[in-house]
């Protein structure tokens, strides 16, 4: 069965972001326009079917240029099925009448836009380059063009950030009406200026409590809690996310994409010199039985859904309740619950996840 998801990254960006440790290079107009020239020789090398959902990610997609943004859209939308789900990442002080326009006409229908906190000294200490207001001005331009399909990123435990910064955050992103949030503790990433400049992670405890004390507020503000970090409002979930999550393939396309086909991860080259002169040169990462069917446990249990026990069973030809009843019976029914055939981790659950999952890795 073919992968009816596709992930392409975008490696450009204006400026550098100080705790980013992705694939990304300062934008070039001249590098963009031998990039396009090379997505379009992955898509004809891929046999791309109907997508159920395509994601532009990077990098900063909108970063490029007008013509540059929409030959990349027309690149893929012959492959779009009847019924889709397509998003780009945007930086907000990108976003334009024009661009957002553009998006409509293409057939974009979803925008995820990196807010990541909306108080403006504490965004310069990060390195973005925009303000609150342009957050503001992005999302009243994605909604009058009604693409109401809005996600909202936010960082949380960054460098001197208080806990009532982040509720300041919260309050205003309710205001904004976006039917979906997704949060994200800062790492510090290898190769990223933060690294570089030896800042260290806040104390675990205060992340803990950040982490609870958003939760919570956006249960009270009508958000569903249903994936670890993300919130959704009017069952707005990302479709995308929910094919990494429950286990299928999804194809990665671009320098520094990742995918699956087949069952088989692949890392596409982070070197775009390489990639413009060879293609993405994808890496395997080869994974047992074993491997892949803890993987498919830890992915699953990020969300309410939880992993569907028989189809797992079906897939991987192990007895589940079997396999795993130390682990089980440790944590059901507080931190674990089977529900119709669905293991499903609690809030209680989702808070302490790292150490059952770990548990479940022990028994392979």
């Amino acid at each position: 069965m073919r992968a009816v998801s596709c992930y392409v990254h975008v490696p450009f960006c204006r400026h550098i972001c100080y705790y980013c440790g992705f694939c990304r290079q300062k934008y070039n107009e001249t590098l963009e326009e031998a990039w396009l020239n090379q997505i379009q020789k992955e898509i004809d090398d891929k046999h791309l079917t109907q997508l159920e959902t395509l994601y532009f990610g990077g990098g900063t997609p909108n970063v490029l240029s007008a013509s540059g943004l929409k030959r990349l859209c027309e690149m893929f939308r012959p492959y779009l099925d009847s019924v889709y789900e397509w998003t780009i990442e945007c930086n907000p002080e990108l976003v334009t009448y024009d661009q957002v326009k553009m998006f409509k006409q293409m057939g974009i229908n979803r925008i995820s836009l990196g807010v990541q906190t909306l108080n403006n000294s504490l965004l310069k200490s990060i390195g973005r380059h925009h303000t609150s207001d342009d957050v503001f001005k992005a999302i009243e331009l994605c909604f009058e063009q009604d693409i109401r399909n809005v996600s909202v990123d936010l960082m949380f435990a960054l460098p001197n950030q208080t806990i009532d910064d982040i509720k300041k955050d919260l309050q205003q992103i309710v205001q904004l009406n976006v039917p979906h949030l997704s949060i994200y503790s800062l790492q510090i990433e290898e190769n990223s200026i933060f690294q570089k400049q030896n800042i260290q992670p806040i104390d675990e405890d205060l992340e803990a409590d950040m982490y609870e004390m958003i939760v919570q507020f956006c249960k009270q503000n009508g958000f569903t809690h249903y994936e670890i970090s993300s919130f959704a409002k009017n069952k707005f979930f990302s479709k995308h996310n929910m094919k990494y999550w429950s286990d299928q393939d999804f194809i990665g396309i671009g320098c520094g994409a990742c995918g699956k086909e087949k069952g088989t991860l692949y890392e596409n080259t982070k070197n775009l010199n390489v990639y413009l002169q060879k293609g993405p040169c994808p890496t395997l990462i080869q994974e047992d039985i074993k491997e892949q069917s803890f993987d498919s446990i830890m992915m699953s249990l990020r969300t309410i859904f939880g992993l569907d026990i028989q189809q797992w069973e079906n897939k991987y030809q192990m007895n589940f309740r079997k396999q795993y009843q130390k682990v089980l019976q440790q944590y059901i029914p507080d931190h674990l619950q089977i529900i119709n055939g669905h293991l499903i981790p609690t809030e209680k659950g989702f808070e302490i996840l790292n150490t059952i999952l770990v548990d479940f890795l022990e028994i392979h």
